[in-house]
């Protein structure tokens, strides 16, 4: 048990290490950077590399140097000892090692019999030469002073040279030589190489750092201005001309943005002439637009100004043109606040449709409350003409759900997305049927479950179609019911603040 729980225990604290780590793991390392890691490491690599062969080559020449100029003392020593060894002058051996010791970092010298014994030495021998000469061994000797007090031991090394007659070896010459300036010659080297080996990967790092930041200034560029393209900004540009791949990249990108204004605002031009659900929905399946429609359940608002004809008579084209732009806009603006649109303006005329394109299951009730909010305005609008000695309408509405046809209506050339079909025909009957400032529904709306209790009517009468054989009982909505007039009321407020609307 208590394993189990320390096993626990040690998975808990590695998850919550793992987390930790990758928690405070960068997700974005700069390009710069990287380039500058690459560059740093070439150039450490390659200095390292060069400063190793430099010291070993400059060791190497040292030491063979020293090698050479030993191996010449010592086999000069032995061939002025050859006399006096033969004939036992000491004297003679004691001034030749004499002359020698003290001069050219020579440090001591020794003469040997063929055996390895020692005849005579002046200054510091090895101790153990002789078994080296013995064994025949010629080779250097390195090794240190042996000193009792703290002054710090020599390095020194000793060179063994036969002594011979007629190709016989009578004895041996030994010359011992200071290493200590040679590994002071080797330690200047190694600290010569590596000071320059450190100055120049500073020097290459600073270099990689300002090259990697320069490099990737266009690619920084480049990032910048593709986020400012996703974020919807097609007005960046680049004004740097360059005459490499990233030039081309650049005039691409600036292509690109202005192939994405250029969209922007063919949407949005297209979006004034049309519905912006139509718009979107047409954008949106552009490989499928196509003459014809489907059969949908949706609902149709006509809004028509009552006496438009005999008042426009009278008036000035551009007194007419901005006396329906103001209501029109007020109109779909209320249509937007019910997710509704404006299918299109016949004249003095506005059709508004609600759920379709975009599929509604309130769009009957959202119609009426439509409609209920466009008297309203027109009713605040008309205050607000009269106050400045300006024309007031007043707007017959009719409204009618049912089954229609949606979808692209026209010829291949010149299409329009809109429903057509005997709901839409009789909800502009409606509106006709209507008196000034009324909202007139069919009596099959008015019995309709999505209307009830939500509205309030009165009966009008009947009305006679053409094409249909029975007549047609008319009600008028006069007001929605009381939960529901108060958010009216407050939509009608913010529609009259509406800036667009007023625009």
């Amino acid at each position: 048990m208590l394993v189990r729980k320390l096993k626990t225990q040690l998975a808990n604290a590695a998850l919550q290490a793992a987390a930790r780590v990758v928690r405070y793991t960068p997700h974005h390392f700069p390009i710069a950077y990287k380039l500058a890691v690459v560059f740093t490491l070439l150039i450490t690599g390659g200095m390292s590399t060069l400063g190793v062969v430099v010291v070993r080559d400059q060791t190497r020449l040292l030491r063979e140097q020293m090698a050479d100029f030993g191996q010449t003392v010592v086999h000069q020593v032995a061939e002025a000892s050859k006399e006096p060894l033969l004939a036992g002058d000491r004297l003679g051996l004691e001034a030749t090692l004499n002359n020698l010791v003290g001069k050219s970092s020579v440090l001591g010298a020794g003469i040997y019999t063929d055996d390895g014994d020692l005849v005579l030495q002046s200054g510091l021998v090895p101790f153990d030469a002789g078994v080296a000469m013995a064994n025949r061994e010629q080779g250097p000797l390195d090794w240190e002073e042996t000193v009792e007090d703290k002054t710090p031991a020599r390095a020194l090394t000793s060179f063994i040279a036969p002594v011979t007659f007629q190709d016989v070896i009578v004895g041996y010459a030994l010359v011992t030589f200071d290493r200590t300036d040679m590994a002071g010659a080797e330690a200047h080297t190694l600290r010569a190489v590596t000071g320059t080996t450190l100055m120049l990967v500073l020097i290459g790092i600073g270099a990689s750092v300002f090259l990697g930041k320069r490099l990737t200034r266009p690619i920084n560029q480049l990032m910048d201005v593709s986020r400012a393209i996703s974020a919807g900004n097609y007005q960046m540009r680049f004004d740097e001309r360059r005459n490499d791949e990233l030039g081309a990249l650049m005039q691409s990108m600036n292509t690109m943005s202005e192939g994405l204004l250029r969209k922007e605002q063919v949407e949005q031009t297209f979006s004034r002439y049309v519905s912006p659900n139509v718009a979107r929905e047409v954008l949106a399946h552009l490989e499928t637009v196509q003459l014809g429609g489907r059969r949908v359940e949706a609902t149709v608002l006509f809004a028509d100004i009552a006496g438009f004809t005999s008042m426009s008579e009278n008036m000035h084209p551009e007194d007419v043109s901005a006396l329906l732009n103001e209501y029109f806009s007020y109109i779909a603006e209320a249509a937007h606040a019910y997710n509704g649109h404006v299918d299109k303006y016949i004249g003095d005329c506005a059709m508004l449709l609600f759920g379709v394109p975009l599929e509604d299951p309130d769009h009957l009730f959202k119609a009426v409350a439509c409609g209920i909010t466009v008297q309203t305005l027109i009713q605040r609008l008309n205050l607000r003409r009269a106050a400045r000695g300006l024309k007031q309408v007043q707007f017959r509405i009719g409204v009618n759900c049912g089954p229609m046809l949606a979808g692209n209506m026209g010829s291949r050339e010149r299409m329009e997305y809109t429903v057509v079909g005997d709901s839409v025909n009789l909800a502009s009957r409606l509106a006709s049927a209507g008196e000034p400032g009324q909202l007139v529904i069919s009596q099959e709306m008015q019995l309709d479950p999505r209307l009830m209790g939500r509205v309030e009517t009165r009966k009008l009468g009947t009305i006679r179609l053409r094409g249909k054989r029975l007549p047609v009982a008319t009600y008028q909505i006069t007001r929605l019911a009381p939960d529901y007039q108060a958010l009216l009321e407050e939509k009608v407020e913010a529609l009259l603040r509406s800036e667009s609307a007023a625009a």
